[in-house]
């Protein structure tokens, strides 16, 4: 795909920085190094031994088997590509049953992306908005929050910033090599997570763009190659989407789209808030780099494009079709990009000391905003109540947090039902687990019943688990009340409300 001409070579090179902060100030990159430690243990780390949440619960129980169950329920009950199970039941052979196995492998992928992350502002810009991209991508809520969670989106997001890495480096130097590289970095993308091949169309653009500012030895042959190759290499992914189509309704929450959640997912409150709190506090030093780090087009192009064409392409099919697809983890791919977006702007300001007063801003600000016990929910607290009541004779009632829960189907296919069992088959209990909807409203309360009814015939110790402030708790009253039995108070923890129901003697 062509050997590199040296004069080109340099052609797409930000000029050098005026002066390098570390010079002037030894103490500044240990502090920005320091910060970004620091933030990283807080928000990615911290987390690694919490609870489980309800959808790494549906990790453990793809993996809770073998090797080909694991593929078998990644692709037919999760509707997710394998490759991630399969590490995640390697994982699970290694290190054994913990919170913090399960999390490990997206830690080390989340570890890998802020190496690349660094390196693709380095060349981008300069060194100092490279150390500011680390700590902008540690703080960004999606980033944080897929750090430590046992789902595929660590190690998505990774194949992403890693592709972009490929595609920067093949341009550069337009070695066949390094265009092979890019070719099976992009086309694994689709198979950790099919949305976030969105990230394709920038990249494209980017590498056009270039091709057109004659900052590459690339032609437009090579580069219609590559994605030619990429296309290929990604046609099994089509299969699994199809497939995936057909029971859309299964998992697809009603989720309307709003100008601020965009917004807010887009440019997180930290961010705002950084930069009106650093203001503040340093107006009258603020100031604007004499000779500020401008962008090329073409980076310009590929980090605004990487931005807002995977987001806005997620909300025009989210409106146009019934996939409902406005999560802030399918937003995740484009969070890198907002990072560096955000370094080079902060990189803009002078002097260093003002940088500095900005990053402690959007740490602090981050941290107070994202940092939390448990990810969402205590079910591991859950279960201990739980246990302290509960015997082998007792029946315990959890309504599922998976949306399949309200397809009765789900209830009697053997090769599925164990995933709305899954918050007890890691956190164990004693006793007969009987699952509910997760949700109780008119389309699901006669089935409810049924199984409370069918359930607590031979019974005479009932323990529920509801979510505090659901409709369940109120329900469960009442109802089991009319049949004849008394409640007991169990205990609450985040999220969760244990009670205790006995027959009235």
């Amino acid at each position: 795909m062509g050997t590199m001409e040296p004069a080109l070579a340099v052609a797409e090179q930000p000029e050098p920085p005026p002066s390098d902060p570390g010079a002037i100030d030894p103490l500044h990159a240990p502090f920005l190094w320091t910060t970004a430690g620091l933030v990283i243990a807080a928000l990615w780390i911290r987390p690694m031994v919490s609870s489980l949440w309800v959808d790494e619960l549906g990790t453990w129980w793809v993996i809770s088997g073998s090797a080909r169950d694991a593929v078998s329920r990644a692709e037919a009950v999760q509707g997710q590509s394998p490759v991630y199970y399969l590490i995640e039941w390697a994982m699970r052979h290694v290190l054994g049953r913990s919170e913090f196995a399960l999390r490990i492998p997206s830690l080390i992928f989340s570890l890998a992306a802020a190496v690349l992350i660094y390196r693709i502002a380095k060349r981008l810009v300069d060194a100092e908005a490279a150390r500011i991209a680390v700590i902008a991508f540690a703080v960004w809520p999606s980033v944080a929050f897929a750090a430590s969670d046992a789902r595929p989106y660590a190690l998505a997001t990774l194949t992403v910033v890693a592709a972009t890495w490929a595609i920067i480096g093949w341009l550069d130097s337009g070695r066949l090599g390094a265009a092979a590289l890019f070719v099976l970095l992009a086309a694994s993308i689709p198979y950790v997570q099919p949305l976030f091949g969105l990230v394709l169309i920038p990249l494209a653009l980017y590498a056009v763009a270039r091709i057109r500012d004659g900052t590459t030895p690339v032609r437009a042959r090579a580069l219609v190659l590559a994605l030619i190759a990429v296309g290929l290499l990604a046609i099994p992914i089509a299969f699994e989407l199809l497939a995936l189509w057909r029971r859309h309704e299964d998992w697809s929450v009603p989720n309307t789209p709003t100008v601020s959640w965009v917004i807010q997912t887009l440019a997180p409150p930290a961010f705002v808030g950084a930069a009106v709190v650093a203001g503040f506090f340093a107006v009258a030093r603020l100031k604007i780099a004499s000779s500020p780090r401008r962008l090329t087009r073409a980076t310009a192009i590929l980090l605004l494009g990487w931005l807002l064409i995977p987001p806005a392409i997620l909300l025009g099919l989210s409106v146009m079709s019934p996939v409902a697809l406005l999560e802030a983890r399918y937003f995740l791919s484009a969070a890198p990009a907002g990072a560096l977006l955000a370094a080079t702007a902060l990189r803009w300001l002078e002097p260093a000391q003002t940088r500095r007063i900005v990053v402690l801003a959007l740490v602090v600000l981050s941290v107070l905003d994202l940092a939390a016990p448990v990810k969402s929910g205590d079910m591991r607290g859950a279960a201990a109540l739980v246990r302290s009541v509960a015997d082998e004779r007792s029946v315990v009632f959890i309504p599922s947090g998976f949306q399949e829960s309200l397809q009765r189907s789900w209830y009697t296919d053997p090769e599925r039902q164990g995933l709305l069992t899954a918050a007890t088959s890691f956190y164990r209990v004693p006793g007969q687990v009987v699952p509910l909807p997760g949700a109780l409203d008119g389309a699901t309360i006669d089935f409810a019943r049924a199984q409370v009814r069918d359930s607590i015939a031979t019974t005479d110790k009932v323990i529920t688990v509801t979510l505090t402030g659901s409709s369940y708790g109120p329900w469960f009253d009442e109802y089991m009340r009319q049949q004849g039995w008394t409640r007991s108070y169990v205990g609450e923890v985040n999220q969760f409300t244990v009670l205790e129901f006995t027959p009235i003697h």
